[in-house]
């Protein structure tokens, strides 16, 4: 496999010794945690957070995180710090990198002529630990034998586990490993292109007819494309990345803020159960932080309403447990 990563500073870690002491374990600790790691998993089913603007009740989609626990993750979180994190990723990478923003993402396709935007499904559970061990050997350059005990490390039966600390930055890796076709074709049409993790945008006169040739090259590569999500979006549309608006200014989509407010009034007359009440708010006030990147004002606005809909909701009846 070619290094398609160019731009990517190798580890160049060839001494198990060495690894040892950037990661602070005894190398038989080390082993016994990699050919062991299974047991350091506590996985549980995660429902889709309590939808605050939700006109129906549907029933919750449910996925599994992997929730790596105790020492495993530990060393995950080494992993990350003094491993991943040195590296110096393509410039067309953005999502989970350090210093990196969503409205970043955004701004480099701002004002072009044409957007698409195309999701993986499942990105980490489709990346193989065969995958992750070609990132560690032929991409980071490690040595055999550490390439192995690192991918045992952070894999999870035959996956990238979500909820690990080394998953965004190892998909990273995968991705930029693959998509040397994907930037090649891009160059050859003038298209920007760049990722948020799972989330890849293309703009540029020609952005529309490249989508063929990266839905194939994704599935040559073991991942499939969430057809009902991609975007064309040409002049006259409006452009959108990542819920946000790319107008005039970058700003949140009217509707996202339309959804915040049912939110608040759903809560506020009482159709929120008192269960729900926790998760509820959380999800309500990861919302209008998200608005506050953009808008402080109306995320100011939007955080008076909530704490007046939570007042009200303690004096209205409400949803039985």
């Amino acid at each position: 496999m070619q290094r398609s990563a160019s731009k990517l500073a190798a580890l160049d870690l060839y001494s198990f010794r060495y690894l040892v002491v950037i990661l602070g374990v005894p190398r038989r600790e080390l082993i016994d945690l990699a050919a062991h790691a299974g047991r350091f998993y506590s996985p549980f089913p995660k429902g889709d957070k309590p939808r605050p603007f939700a006109r129906k009740i549907k029933p919750r989609k449910r996925r599994l995180i992997d929730n790596p626990t105790g020492f495993l993750k530990l060393i995950q979180s080494r992993i990350e710090t003094r491993l991943l994190k040195r590296l110096v990723l393509p410039e067309h990478l953005l999502g989970g990198i350090v210093g990196k923003t969503i409205k970043q993402n955004a701004r480099l396709h701002f004002d072009a002529p044409y957007i698409v935007t195309i999701d993986i499904k499942n990105f980490f559970p489709s990346i193989t630990p065969c995958q992750v061990y070609s990132v560690w050997k032929n991409v980071l350059n490690c040595s055999p034998e550490i390439a192995e005990t690192l991918t045992k490390l952070t894999t999870f039966r035959g996956r990238l586990p979500r909820g690990a600390p080394t998953s965004t930055l190892l998909a990273n890796l995968v991705l930029a490993d693959l998509d040397l076709p994907i930037r090649t074709a891009c160059e050859e049409k003038q298209v920007r292109y760049t990722s948020w993790v799972d989330d890849l945008a293309f703009s540029g006169k020609h952005a529309r007819d490249i989508v063929s040739s990266v839905i194939d090259i994704l599935r040559k590569s073991g991942f499939a494309v969430a057809h009902a999500k991609i975007k064309v979006m040409g002049p006259g549309d409006k452009k959108t990345i990542n819920k946000l608006v790319l107008g005039r200014f970058i700003t949140v989509e009217r509707a996202y803020l339309e959804r915040i407010r049912a939110g608040i009034h759903n809560l506020a007359i009482g159709k929120v159960g008192a269960s729900d009440f926790g998760r509820y708010i959380l999800s309500l006030e990861g919302q209008i932080n998200y608005v506050g990147l953009f808008d402080s004002n109306k995320a100011t606005r939007l955080r008076l309403a909530l704490e007046a809909g939570k007042g009200a909701w303690r004096h209205t009846p409400r949803p039985p447990l």
